[in-house]
């Protein structure tokens, strides 16, 4: 691993190159995340993980999950939690795929490269010990160019708050010498990011665990219907319509199938064993629930925990009854950082070496977004625009381009 810290150049490089596949995309991102951690390990100390050690593991998971191909391992493991036998297993892949469609890959991807943009930039911009600006999607920017519509249904908005409180705790934390205090502030900090990044990825889950439904009763028919006639149909604004806006029968049978996906077949990874999120979270071994849920001292830590959990830890470590619920997910998200805050093995490097290296490789492609001069100030904010190697007006799907909607937007201080 590099000794080089990770800096702002080197996330707007990682997230704007537009030629790796969605899966190998989801791993570099993870191996960013690898290294982001440990360069803030260095200011904060490896006695407690910062959020960024957690997202390297998630998003390793998601490149897993990204790969569809015939030897995909996520196929061959939702094949087993389903029991299907061996001898449908390829009419069983071929009836996901259909399921699934292309809006999988995009939603997680998207949702995925946003949030490693949003919160990576916050991150690698703390080494003089002062915040002063992260890098956010912004198509609702007078000053962008009129959004693709996926962009603008896929990324739900959420509160800039969290992420001024994240960066200021990062800071308070590394300034603190007191072992316990430090780990209150920096569970504070998690928590902060958490809230942010979920709720900006709130669309593109629905639009994942939703799709195979809105498929089945919305889109399958109608599609036949187009092929007959020849008339297109708006099949995008089908699948990233809001949940209350369905049909009945649509909206119960999503809410059945999010209910099964999150009781049976959903898990939070981690390098010690996978999280089942509809099981009550149980502690690591070398983790003592009794110690870890001590009442929260620092004031301002507690209050964004009590958003989300309270101190009934029986409560607050509940299964999950419905993830795409972001009540209950930030509460068992919550819950599993406070268990999981000790557990140094989420520092690990989350690949052998060989592939490692070949990742490291990888994080140096493309060429970094300029900011755009000459443009009218707007609150002191700054645009970046493609390098000129680039075409401004890929849209596509496969190869969306991030760089025309990129504003760094200024942390104000107290």
């Amino acid at each position: 691993m590099s000794d080089t810290p990770m800096t702002a150049d080197d996330v707007l490089r990682i997230a704007a190159y537009k030629d790796r596949s969605a899966a190998l995309e989801a791993m570099v991102i993870a191996y960013s995340y690898h290294r982001v951690a440990a360069d803030l390990a260095v200011h904060l100390g490896r006695a407690a993980n910062n959020w960024y050690c957690y997202a390297t593991w998630t998003s390793k998971a998601v490149g897993e999950s990204l790969d569809l191909g015939p030897n995909s391992p996520f196929i061959d493991d939702f094949g087993r939690r389903l029991r299907v036998p061996r001898r449908f297993r390829r009419l069983f892949r071929a009836a996901l795929l259909t399921l699934l469609g292309p809006s999988y890959q995009l939603g997680l991807a998207l949702a995925n490269r946003a949030i490693f943009l949003e919160t990576a930039s916050l991150a690698v911009n703390l080494w003089n010990d002062e915040p002063d600006r992260y890098l956010k999607v912004s198509p609702e920017s007078e000053l962008t160019p009129t959004p693709p519509e996926f962009l603008t249904d896929l990324l739900s908005p959420a509160d800039p708050r969290y992420l001024k409180d994240a960066a200021q705790l990062m800071v308070e934390a590394a300034r603190t010498e007191d072992p316990a205090a430090r780990a209150e502030l920096m569970l504070g900090a998690n928590i902060a990011l958490s809230a942010y990044e979920q709720a900006r990825a709130q669309a593109a889950l629905e639009l994942v665990l939703y799709r195979p439904v809105r498929w089945l009763t919305r889109v399958s028919w109608r599609s036949l219907r187009s092929l007959v006639t020849r008339r297109p149909f708006p099949r995008f604004k089908l699948y990233a319509a809001a949940h209350a806006d369905q049909p009945w029968l649509t909206r119960k049978l999503e809410s059945l199938w999010s209910a099964l996906y999150t009781r049976h077949l959903f898990a939070v990874a981690t390098p010690l064993s996978d999280v089942k999120v509809g099981k009550p979270l149980t502690a690591p071994a070398g983790v003592d629930l009794a110690k870890v849920w001590v009442p929260i001292q620092n004031e301002k830590v507690r209050k964004l925990a009590e958003e989300f959990i309270t101190e009934d830890q029986e409560a607050s470590t509940a299964g999950v009854t419905d993830w795409v619920s972001y009540p209950d997910r930030m509460r068992f998200i919550v819950s599993y950082f406070r268990v999981y805050q000790t557990v140094d093995a989420l520092y690990r490097v989350p690949f052998d070496q060989e592939i490692a290296d070949g990742l490291a490789e990888e994080m140096a492609r493309g060429l970094v977004p300029e900011a755009v001069s000459g443009m009218p100030a707007l609150r002191g904010r700054k645009f970046y625009t493609f390098p000129t190697e680039t075409d401004p007006d890929a849209y596509e799907m496969a190869h969306f381009d991030f760089e025309p909607f990129l504003e760094a937007i200024p942390l104000e201080r107290e």
